[in-house]
């Protein structure tokens, strides 16, 4: 099966042509007509990469980008025709092939709003610091099938021998670049400590230097660039635009997944507070739910969904979806649907349950359709019954 897979994406990759392979033309066998609660929708196959779609975007021209989260790519993918081409060139990230499915690679991948003027693109991935691994974000420009003029923005500190949770999820707004940046999973110690980022989100100007209002600047014994601090494994971040708000998720561990809104200075309380249990039976820490200047969070999820990237729909295309927040599901294998009312959940509906594939991105495309990406390599789209 995954010799098939591969094959179909070197030829595409290679050639510039879409290819079917045996597993894409399985996909959808006896999916038809999905019913949703706001209303129908079928799914289209858009293309196959053979990788792990951690992120996409979309260029000003409407092609996609994927970052690959296992074979350090970047794809770029014709939505019309389907074809796949590889970004010649690209080295950075590391990924343990022999490791667990926590461990890292290429991850996030996010074009600059202006990139008609400017062209930057963000890519973030798991790469070295010295005998260390860190979460690194860089910038760069795409010429053709190259990225050139290629500069790095940011690396966590301190770096680590743990390459698990480095979420490295990105959003941009109003000149400033968030980055979220995981706990590692064993050094819960550098979450409360303001000299690291790791288990915080951190805020820098597009460019990577540090904005001089950020709340930690010259407060001794503080990183200058944390926002925020207190997170476990934040692996979605967007900005709600309809608030301007920055909405994040993250992962509990037993349970706890949880949705917060981001705000400069708090403390969202990992791994002092938790909605979620230890794996291995018992509470997390001292078993407490709140403390005293620690945020609740917004939303949670108790069995875990493991959440994966999230989307505010800001489209036409499906009327009743407008203003919903989608959010991706890895253990729980659905694309999650949250209707929004102000800064309040009022209704969960969970979609492509029956189809059991873990869905780790979720975008919405330039034609207002919603695009998800699952671990099996697929990319497809959601497509209204209206429409046809």
């Amino acid at each position: 099966m995954k010799h098939t897979v591969l094959f179909g994406w070197l030829i595409a990759c290679l050639f510039g042509v879409s290819v079917l392979s045996a597993e894409e033309t399985d996909l959808l066998d006896g999916v038809d007509i999905i019913e949703s609660e706001e209303g129908s929708f079928r799914l289209e196959i858009v293309a196959e990469t053979g990788d792990v779609p951690f992120g996409m975007d979309f260029l000003p021209d409407g092609r996609m980008l994927v970052a690959g989260r296992r074979t350090e790519s970047v794809f770029i993918v014709d939505l019309k025709s389907g074809d796949v081409k590889k970004v010649e060139g690209f080295k950075g990230p590391l990924f343990d092939p022999e490791g667990t499915d926590m461990l890292g690679g290429m991850l996030d991948i996010l074009v600059h709003p202006d990139a008609d003027e400017n062209g930057y693109i963000y890519l973030s991935y798991s790469g070295r610091k010295g005998d260390s691994y860190a979460t690194v974000v860089e910038r760069a420009r795409l010429v053709g099938l190259k990225f050139v003029d290629r500069e790095v923005l940011f690396t966590s500190d301190p770096g680590d021998i743990n390459t698990v949770h480095h979420s490295a999820r990105l959003a941009i707004k109003d000149g400033y670049l968030f980055i979220a940046d995981g706990d590692r999973v064993e050094r819960r110690d550098l979450v409360m400590d303001m000299t690291s980022t790791i288990g915080k989100m951190v805020r820098l100007n597009e460019d990577g230097s540090v904005p001089d209002d950020n709340p930690f600047v010259g407060t001794a014994g503080h990183h200058p660039a944390i926002w925020t601090l207190g997170h476990r494994d934040p692996q979605g971040l967007a900005f709600n635009p309809f608030t301007g708000d920055l909405w994040s998720h993250e992962h509990g561990p037993r349970g706890g997944d949880e949705i917060n809104i981001i705000r400069p200075g708090r403390n969202y309380g990992w791994p002092t507070i938790s909605y979620g249990g230890e794996y291995e039976g018992g509470p997390v820490g001292d078993g407490l739910y709140a403390k005293e200047g620690m945020e609740q969070p917004l939303y949670f999820w108790k069995p875990s969904i493991a959440p994966s990237s999230m989307v505010f729909y800001t489209g036409e295309k499906y009327p009743n979806w407008h203003g919903n927040l989608f959010i991706g599901a890895m253990a729980g294998t659905h694309l999650n649907r949250l209707t929004i009312l102000e800064d309040r959940v009022i209704n969960e509906e969970r979609l492509l349950e029956d189809q059991a594939w873990r869905v780790r991105v979720v975008r919405q495309g330039p034609d207002g359709l919603i695009y998800i990406g699952i671990d099996d390599g697929f990319i497809l789209r959601l497509v209204p019954v209206s429409d046809e």
